[in-house]
């Protein structure tokens, strides 16, 4: 049998049940204030417009509309360039196709263009991305398949593909960045360690804090190329290709970090600030803020380290092992297979591990160490998603495997990662937030660490249904599609809906009846 051909027909099926699946989720506006500041953002760029409204009155310090002031005097909003830039094609598409619908808010009807025409792709390519990564590992079309299908709906990749804040076109240029390294290792294209190059400077590009990631690619190409070249005898030779090939991955991450320095200095006068540094600094010092309540000594950085690394692990409010209940399980069968598994498979979950680390310690200090009033650790579940990917490979393996109470044990591991993620798509994810004790003026959610986000979250589905359930009950509570839709596009979104359970039962059924353990 031909393998492309299988590898395209695989992709193709793996591509129409994540177009559904993540249709299906999606609510058809940008939802975070971040992701919208940042549409402003590009929307200001091709209409040559200010990109902060002089009129804007701050509404409390640190408020994001407010901006920076930069080179020349003029004030700029002060996130990266990176997912701007991913949205500015569907922005302009958007205010082009808004003529033709002109009682519709432009704002709106740009977001839900953005949201369809950015955002959805881009998810879809992370999925994608996933499944190449798993072939290039050596795993079966068979495994391959079913781990990437289980990755998109049973871990919290499925709510950031929900909610458009940066975390998943991050995670896709990651995943490329993995894949890459792996690909020129195994074909020797040279294309290959300039697209890993170029893919880790696209996710800097996209979030300064991605520097992590960049360290951690470049650390697993240049363990790779060592590897790869460990039995040779001619030692000069080796030297000049391992530098070669550092050589090309640098030349492929050199134009995206150039631009983003050339950008900043534009804006900000240096080559060496960013506009989140730029903003910290200016907290203190920026007239805009005279009369509001000054903040704590070192603000961001308020916490003692322990406060960030306690939480992301283990609070109920933010726990990685809560919100993704597959990274027990997954750690646990990589623990017992290591000795099985490859170099590069073992070369890629030490960095991967190594890349969650730094990212915790990272955070750690924040007073918004676990993302604030996002779902999840926001700042981590990018390194629990790229850990996940080979670790779950081999817990469908060994679920195909098994039999009896096993087979069911592993089975009801995954039914439970299911539902988690069912339940964070199901409803917006701030609701369970204005149920909190929390008001305006706190600065910072997670200090009220003993909240069970999650499990309030059953609370309020069961709500929906039974109101007289609880007395944490919230009225008016909307459940998928999120909002009163016209009876046409509630009856698609249904179709729609209908059409993914059955795909991913197809696929699930049909690849297991086919997998032949070796």
């Amino acid at each position: 049998m031909n393998i492309k051909k299988l590898s395209t027909k695989v992709i193709v099926q793996i591509t129409l049940i994540a177009l559904l699946v993540i249709m299906v989720v999606n609510r058809g506006t940008l939802g975070s204030i971040d992701t919208t500041v940042r549409l402003q953002m590009a929307h200001a760029w091709w209409t040559q417009t200010a990109e902060v409204d002089p009129s804007y009155q701050a509404k409390f310090r640190g408020d994001l509309l407010v901006g920076v002031t930069g080179v020349g005097g003029k004030r700029y909003l002060s996130y990266e360039l990176g997912q701007s830039i991913l949205m500015l094609p569907g922005d302009w598409i958007g205010t082009q196709l808004h003529k033709l619908f002109p009682k519709v808010s432009s704002m709106d009807f740009r977001q839900t263009v953005v949201s369809y025409l950015i955002f959805v792709p881009l998810n879809i390519a992370a999925v994608i991305s996933c499944f190449w990564l798993l072939k290039l590992m050596n795993f079966g079309e068979a495994i391959a398949g079913l781990t990437t299908i289980a990755w998109l709906v049973c871990t919290t990749f499925l709510a950031y593909a929900q909610e458009t804040q940066h975390n998943n076109q991050v995670l896709m240029f990651v995943i490329v960045g993995y894949a890459s390294v792996l690909a020129y290792i195994k074909h020797g294209y040279y294309r290959f360690a300039l697209i890993s190059g170029f893919a880790a400077s696209a996710a800097l590009l996209i979030r300064a804090s991605s520097i992590v990631h960049v360290l951690t690619i470049g650390l697993f190409f240049g363990g790779c190329c060592i590897y790869e070249n460990r039995n040779g005898s001619k030692l000069i030779s080796h030297i000049s290709q391992l530098l070669n090939s550092i050589g090309l991955w640098i030349l492929g991450f050199l134009p995206l970090a150039i631009l983003g320095r050339v950008f900043d200095y534009v804006r900000y006068g240096s080559f060496l600030t960013t506009g989140q540094a730029l903003s910290a600094q200016q907290f203190t010092t920026d007239p805009q803020w005279i009369g509001f309540p000054e903040f704590p000594a070192n603000y961001p950085f308020i916490n003692d380290a322990s406060v960030g690394i306690l939480g992301v692990l283990f609070s109920p409010i933010k726990s990685i092992f809560i919100y993704d209940p597959l990274l027990i399980p997954c750690l646990v069968i990589g623990y017992v297979s290591w000795k099985q598994l490859s170099f590069y498979i073992r070369g890629y979950l030490i960095v991967g591990i190594l890349n969650l680390f730094l990212n915790i310690m990272l955070t750690s200090k924040l007073i918004f160490w676990g993302g604030d009033l996002s779902w999840g650790a926001r700042y981590h579940v990018t390194s629990v998603h790229l850990l996940i990917i080979p670790l779950l490979a081999l817990l469908i393996q060994e679920t195909l495997l098994s039999k009896g109470s096993r087979c069911w044990i592993l089975r009801g591991i995954l039914a439970i990662a299911l539902i988690v993620q069912i339940a964070s798509v199901s409803m917006y994810h701030g609701l369970e937030i204005s149920q909190s004790p929390l008001t305006k003026q706190d600065l910072a959610p997670e200090i009220y660490s003993s909240q069970f986000r999650l499990g309030q979250r059953f609370i309020n589905i069961g709500c929906y249904f039974n109101p007289s359930l609880s007395t944490q009950c919230v009225q008016d509570t909307i459940i998928l599609p999120f909002r009163n839709n016209p009876p046409l596009f509630v009856w698609v979104w249904r179709v729609m809906l209908v059409s993914a359970i059955a795909s991913i039962t197809w696929f699930v059924s049909k690849t297991q009846s086919s997998y032949q353990p070796r």
